[in-house]
């Protein structure tokens, strides 16, 4: 039988963390609160929300501030304690729409829910939204594809239903915001199934939600994790493909339809696939690099390529490119790269994901 705990990560959001308790107790979930070390008093209005609405639920109150990873597993452990097969996060800053909590629960499969990942995916996107973002958000994406095979449209939304048990096993490096992103490829790794649930697209003005992501740090790390779950799916057998990722027939060249989240992940992996390749052997070329070693390191490419499902006939493609003219290739080929992605994404966004 599933059960399923709401699991709030609390860091000074202390304006709207009652909103976000509304919406759990709307839904009759137990909300855990999980308070980071906050310096606004949220901690204590939570609990005062709690106790003044009659609401079940608890706050748990970390000794200094951790990160939202530490906030997000001291709320896995005390949910599992509660008995809970299944625990829905849900951000403090009241950034994600509650009422979209029943769809969460609805997209649970009858059979095998306890291998079931249930992810948020922000949508639709406003004419506004910041290009850079939403570039950020594809090359994440295509980061988690690459490395296990699931095409997801937001690899950051924070809100998910998580399968309790397969979670709490898994051994993630990182240990702030990229462990939502690291942990979705560990929970395919160990073989759970992904389902996605659009929800909208919330801004808080920055006094009211103030944004905690320091871009230094956490970009940096997030990169980090990213290009190492990259390296360990391309040269680990043992890790397993998602079941619904791309097929054997992405080698040869990015099928499918362009506006699709799967054919723009393939179209942003072949622009990565052509500018690496093609600015490497250029740039081998030109220093005089000998043969050997440049086969070499094209090899390793390829067997990146092969092993995370990238069409290889583009490195053949970089590869002439690359030797034939040099200082050519050295040029344009970051440029076709970048100009490629940003028309995949591009497309993407007309389409309203």
């Amino acid at each position: 039988m599933t059960s399923v705990v709401g699991i709030v990560p609390l860091y000074n959001h202390a304006l709207t963390v009652p909103e976000v308790l509304s919406g759990l107790q709307a839904h009759g979930l137990y909300a855990l609160v999980v308070d980071d070390g906050s310096t606004d008093g949220g901690a204590d209005v939570a609990e005062q929300w709690l106790i003044a609405n009659g609401a079940r639920g608890q706050v748990i109150r970390l000794a200094h501030n951790q990160g939202k990873a530490a906030a997000l597993l001291a709320g896995f452990a005390a949910a599992a304690n509660q008995g809970a097969t299944h625990a829905l996060t849900i951000d403090a800053d009241g950034q994600h729409d509650s009422a979209r909590i029943a769809a969460f629960l609805h997209a649970l499969p009858a059979e095998c829910p306890e291998q079931t990942l249930v992810l948020g995916d922000r949508r639709t996107l406003p004419r506004n939204y910041p290009t850079a973002r939403l570039c950020g958000r594809f090359l994440s994406g295509l980061a988690v594809r690459a490395a296990c095979g699931a095409i997801v449209g937001d690899a950051a939304c924070g809100m998910r239903l998580y399968p309790l048990a397969m979670t709490r096993t898994l051994q993630c490096r990182s240990g702030r915001y990229a462990w939502e992103e690291e942990a979705i490829i560990r929970l395919v790794w160990a073989g759970a199934r992904v389902q996605q649930v659009e929800i909208p697209v919330i801004y808080r003005d920055a006094a009211i939600a103030p944004s905690h992501y320091q871009f230094a740090r956490d970009w940096t790390e997030g990169t980090l994790v990213l290009v190492f779950s990259i390296i360990v799916r391309a040269f680990t057998h043992g890790r397993r493909w998602a079941r619904d990722g791309s097929t054997r027939i992405d080698l040869l060249w990015p099928l499918g339809k362009r506006t699709s989240m799967a054919g723009c992940m393939m179209n942003m992996l072949a622009a990565f696939t052509l500018a690496v390749t093609g600015f490497t052997v250029a740039a081998l070329t030109a220093v005089g690099a000998p043969i050997p070693v440049t086969c070499s390191i094209v090899a390793i490419i390829a067997w990146v390529a092969w092993r995370t499902n990238a069409p290889i006939v583009l490195i053949a493609i970089g590869w002439i490119a690359g030797i034939m003219a040099p200082v050519a290739t050295l040029c344009a080929a970051p440029a076709i790269g970048a100009a490629w992605s940003f028309i995949a994404v591009r497309q993407r966004r007309s389409t309203g994901g």
